[in-house]
């Protein structure tokens, strides 16, 4: 219910879907920008043990798997914003007057 009352008053409000998309591009920016950052900073770790370049390896497959997935998470939030768009087209206002 709160969603709802938020995207009510994003939608009144001039700069609303201003303020969507640049949610939506900091989210896309964030997420470029931490991948970036992981595989800046697991690359300069060395390890003298085998045990912990096991280890490594396989949090890095564990990284890239979870990489894969993220951008989903964008398309997800597109479609919630287009849904609220669709959900709110002939929907009444109250106090606009109508029938």
């Amino acid at each position: 219910m709160k969603a709802n009352q938020k995207f009510k008053s994003l939608r009144q409000d001039e700069g609303g879907y201003q303020k969507i998309v640049a949610g939506l591009v900091a989210l896309l920016l964030t997420i470029l920008i931490g991948v970036m950052v992981y595989w800046e900073v697991s690359e300069s770790f060395t390890f003298s043990s085998a045990d912990a370049n096991t280890s490594a390896d396989g949090v890095d497959d564990m990284a890239t798997t979870i990489f894969d997935l993220l951008p989903l998470i964008a398309l997800v939030v597109v479609a919630g914003i287009i849904l609220a768009i669709v959900l709110g087209f002939g929907g009444q206002d109250k106090g606009k007057g109508g029938i």
